[in-house]
Formats: structure tokens, C-alpha cells, sequence
């Protein structure tokens, strides 16, 4: 019996035994595979976008000196950390002891410092509060520019010495990760009109081939409407045609098209009857790429329709 069993694990051939290891090892991976995928958290993508302010230098004399500065933040952003980069430059004589500044946002203040003890131009990163922020935020800076005379500090007569110059450049630097767009005209516009989605050129008006002369009409009315929101003068959307649209992650593309024209991926999204009479406004959203349809059988309908959305817009 024992010799009939020995001879019975003998008898196993190696190549039996790695198929066998070999099934129960993938048996193990296929289960810690699913394990850990059950518990994969995935991060939504974090952005940086940095907004200069539109101000240029400004020097303010006086032993008290204030100034205002502007920004925005889209409502789809969902904001993790913003700074505000100060950069300026204080007068030589200035006290480095008993001179400040200090930065308040919508009327709130929450930072306070004195400039280094150095001359020429400094930079302050602040970080700003996220309960702070609004929409349009203003940012006020206050500061007290106070001479010295040798080792001490008076607090003499106001002169032209005492002086703070806000250099250009100063910016809110924003780290955030996007909110989906939501599958309304509205919200599609917030994020193909958004600072950052035109800075980063994620905003496209797109004509058909060979357009017409109203199509190419209808396109510049579009265009036009989005100039108005476009704050910085390197930034812009960009018109192009359907064969050089290749859309990518996150971009947003308005086209602009006789109902004819359109691609068949398009078109399958509005049927013959809803531009029988008339012209069609529909959002598209596939594989993190945003479509606004933008169709009529007809250019004078087209043009019609544009003029009439950025009315509302």
C-alpha cells in the first residue's frame, strides 16, 4: 500500500505540477486584483491656472497707502489652494521695523507682514482662505510706510520718501480640479467661455469644410460673443474646420454648421424634424469631449439663432 502510493506521487510529471502552481497562482492574482481594484479611489485631475492681474506698476505715497485689485474664479472649479504672489518694492528709507502691510479680500483681512530688511524689488506669497473667496473677489492692499532716520525710527512729517510701488506681475495662482459640466446651454457656455479652459486653448468654434458665406457668418457672431468675456489679450478662441477639430480630453467645441453639414455623429443627435422650421441648440457630451450643435437646415435661420443666444448670453 505504501509502496503503491509512493509510486503514485512519483508517477506526477514536473510539467504537471507548474500547470498546477501556475492556475492557482493566477487564481490568487485574479483575487487580490479584485480586491484592490474594489477599493481603487480614483483622484479627480488637479490643474494650476494663474491670473495676472490687469494693473499696471502703481507707486502710492503716503505714511498710510492703499490699493485695489481684481480677480474672478469659475463657479466650476472646485478650488484647493489659491496664493496670492505680491510683488513690490518699499522706499530705501523705510523702517523695515515698524513698516507693514497688510491684504484683506472682500473687505476681510487675514495677513499681516513687514517687508524684508532689503532694497529693491521683494515677492510675498500669501495664501488666501477658500471660505473668503467669491466669484469677483477684490483684493485690497493697506500699507504704513514709516522712515527711519539712522538707528532709529520717528514717525516724522509725511514726504515723498515715503512710498510703495506695486509692481506688475502680482497674480493669483490657483489650484483646482474641474466640476462636470453639467448638460444645460448654461453650463456648457461657463466652461467654453472659462478663463482657463480658453487659456489652455480647450475652447473651439468649429465651421463645416466649405463653408458658406452665412455659415462663416454665423461663426464670427459667435466669435464675437466671446470676445466680450475674454480678459487678457493673448488669449483666444480658436475657429476651425471639422477636418482639423480632433477633439481632446476636456475640450469644449461649439459648431457652427447647416444641419448638411454636420459630421454623422453629430447629426445623429438632432433629427430632421427639430430644424424643419427652425434652428437647434444642443449640448453633446461623450468621452470627456463637450459639444454645443449649433444647426439649421437653412443660413439665414443660423445666423438668426446665433444673434439671438448671445443676446442671452
Amino acid at each position: 500500500m505504501n509502496k503503491s502510493f509512493i509510486n503514485k506521487q512519483n508517477g506526477i510529471r514536473p510539467n504537471g505540477i507548474n500547470k498546477f502552481i501556475y492556475v492557482s497562482l493566477l487564481f490568487i492574482l485574479g483575487c487580490l486584483s479584485f480586491l484592490s481594484q474594489s477599493n481603487v479611489v480614483h483622484a479627480a485631475d488637479e490643474y494650476t491656472y494663474v491670473q495676472d492681474f490687469q494693473n499696471e506698476t502703481t507707486t502710492l505715497s503716503g505714511k498710510s497707502v492703499q490699493s485695489n485689485m481684481y480677480f474672478t474664479k469659475m463657479d466650476y472649479w472646485d478650488i484647493k489652494k489659491a496664493t496670492f504672489n505680491l510683488n513690490f518694492q518699499i522706499s530705501q528709507l523705510a523702517s523695515r521695523q515698524t513698516s507693514d502691510i497688510t491684504v484683506s479680500i472682500n473687505g476681510v483681512k487675514f495677513d499681516s507682514f513687514r517687508p524684508k530688511d532689503e532694497t529693491g524689488s521683494q515677492s510675498q506669497q500669501i495664501e488666501i482662505p477658500l471660505n473668503l473667496l467669491s466669484g469677483t473677489n477684490k483684493i485690497q492692499i493697506n500699507g504704513q510706510v514709516l522712515n527711519q532716520d539712522g538707528d532709529k525710527n520717528y514717525q516724522l512729517q509725511q514726504t515723498p520718501a515715503n512710498w510703495l510701488t506695486i509692481n506688475q506681475g502680482s497674480n493669483i495662482n490657483f489650484v483646482y480640479s474641474l466640476k462636470p459640466a453639467e448638460n444645460t446651454l448654461h453650463s456648457f457656455y461657463h466652461h467654453f467661455s472659462g478663463q482657463d479652459t480658453v487659456s489652455f486653448q480647450h475652447s473651439k468654434i468649429v465651421t463645416s469644410n466649405n463653408p458658406s458665406n452665412d455659415e462663416l457668418t454665423a461663426s464670427m457672431i459667435a466669435l464675437s460673443g466671446e470676445s466680450r468675456v475674454i480678459s487678457t489679450d493673448n488669449d483666444q478662441v480658436h475657429v476651425v474646420k471639422m477636418n482639423n477639430m480632433h477633439p481632446n480630453k476636456n475640450d469644449y467645441l461649439m459648431v457652427v454648421a447647416k444641419y448638411s453639414k454636420l459630421p454623422e455623429n453629430l447629426k445623429k443627435q438632432v433629427s430632421q424634424n427639430d430644424v424643419k422650421n427652425q434652428a437647434v441648440i444642443k449640448t453633446y457630451y461623450t468621452n470627456d469631449r463637450y459639444y454645443l450643435i449649433v444647426t439649421a437646415q437653412t443660413g439665414s435661420l443660423l445666423k438668426k439663432q446665433l444673434v439671438l443666444w448671445q443676446m442671452k448670453s
